[in-house]
């Protein structure tokens, strides 16, 4: 039996040589890393633990595929170029108001769905009608809704990769919401502040589709039953059973069958279950699978172990491979294998600070190619738009939550007196 370092290492490495040089698929390579993972640890092919793996994010799966059917029902059914219409006659073609609008629509769907790309899958879809007719260009657009998305994503009271690594330290999930709040307040603001100042890229009117007879009613009651009800859930959330995220969004998505027909149906249940949506579920299933076997092999114990051990001046520097790692194993996957190691490395202060703020680090793997989830399903969304054009425009806003993120951990100490009711800390 190999040492768990070893192990990795050649795993990584067998990783990259099949997907970079061999062009083998993601989740493909990612299966075959754990196959190598597994072999080298001496525990054979444990079929039990490769089927448990993949059904490890089956939650953000199903989530995936139901976000993905509500905002094509909405977009097919014509009621995001009404709503798009209305908002925008009613603000004035105002182009910061416009902002402020859509900002807020992403930001609220990814703290109630605590998934980047489901936000975007559920209401990015509202977005491109309201910006296309405010100046803004499909590019700039996509990078818009990835990047709200994922700060609504950091935000509580869902937040998947907090949850990760609270959990995998051995902490409630409780208290955390002011530190969320800024860790991803700060970059969504300081984001709308940056699009409302770039020069506007006028876009002719007549390229926009124009209202159609139903399409607002359509939009609001959809908005109403998922954004609407997960608002009154949070609100009332001893009185009201929570159904979960996937079932919302597809009784949201029913409301737009009147509108469909047969045909737009079929429509958008092919899009729903193909292209970008099955890509990015497989590669989800695939993470599932990797996680599992890094646990069951003991690399994941090693990689604690290692972090725990590293210098602490240095791994501030080192944070960087949460974003790195997460290009291939997603924030998810990320959070849960890389995150937990860090957070246990800085034991000695607020832990609810630390968590919160690697949470924002692993959210980062978001504009991380080849997987870069939310980027990808915003490119998806808009259509027609190159990933690394979109990635251009991401990298400030990027950079806004990486140094929010950085400064929370360095000063952990001195803000856990405001920013947490009751510090958590453990002791070596």
């Amino acid at each position: 039996m190999l040492h768990p370092g070893i192990v990795f290492g050649v795993g990584v490495a067998v990783l990259a040589l099949s997907t970079w040089k061999a062009r083998v698929p993601l989740p493909l390579g990612l299966l075959i890393f754990a196959l190598v993972v597994a072999l080298l640890s001496g525990v054979g092919l444990p079929f039990r633990h490769l089927v448990e793996g993949g059904f490890g994010y089956i939650n953000l799966v199903l989530a995936l595929f139901a976000g993905a059917f509500f905002g094509q029902a909405m977009h097919s059914s014509g009621a995001t170029d009404s709503l798009g219409y209305s908002v925008v006659r009613a603000l004035g073609y105002n182009r910061f108001a416009a902002l402020v609008i859509t900002s807020a629509l992403l930001y609220v769907s990814g703290m109630f769905v605590g998934v980047a790309g489901v936000a975007v899958l559920a209401t990015g879809v509202f977005v491109p009608p309201i910006l296309r007719r405010v100046g803004l260009s499909d590019t700039r657009i996509a990078a818009f809704i990835a990047i709200l998305a994922t700060c609504g994503m950091i935000a509580p009271p869902v937040n998947v990769p907090a949850m990760a690594i609270a959990d995998g330290v051995n902490m409630p999930y409780s208290g955390f919401d002011l530190p969320l709040y800024v860790a991803s307040a700060i970059p969504a603001i300081f984001t709308v502040l940056l699009f409302a100042f770039w020069r506007p890229e006028a876009r002719p009117e007549a390229i926009v589709p124009q209202p159609r007879s139903g399409g607002m009613a359509t939009a609001l009651i959809g908005l109403f039953l998922t954004l609407g009800f997960w608002a009154i859930l949070r609100l009332f959330p001893t009185m009201i059973p929570d159904p979960a995220v996937p079932l919302v969004l597809v009784i949201g998505g029913l409301v737009a069958i009147p509108l469909l027909g047969r045909a737009g149906f079929g429509e958008v249940v092919r899009g729903t279950f193909g292209g970008t949506p099955l890509v990015l579920a497989a590669v989800l299933i695939a993470v599932g699978v990797a996680v599992q076997i890094m646990t069951l092999t003991g690399v994941r114990g090693w990689l604690v172990i290692t972090s725990m051990e590293l210098p602490h001046t240095g791994l501030f520097v080192e944070m960087l491979v949460l974003p790195l790692f997460g290009s291939v194993l997603t924030a998810m996957g990320t959070a849960n294998v890389i995150g937990v190691p860090f957070a246990f490395s800085l034991i000695h202060q607020d832990m609810i600070i630390n968590v919160a703020a690697i949470s924002a680090f692993a959210a980062l793997s978001e504009f991380m190619p080849p997987t870069a989830i939310a980027t990808a399903l915003a490119c998806y969304v808009v259509g027609n738009v190159s990933m690394l054009r979109v990635l251009r425009y991401c990298l400030i806003p990027a950079l806004a939550i990486a140094v929010t993120a950085a400064l929370m951990l360095i000063f952990a100490d001195q803000l856990s007196g405001w920013m947490t009711s009751g510090s958590v800390t453990f002791q070596h």
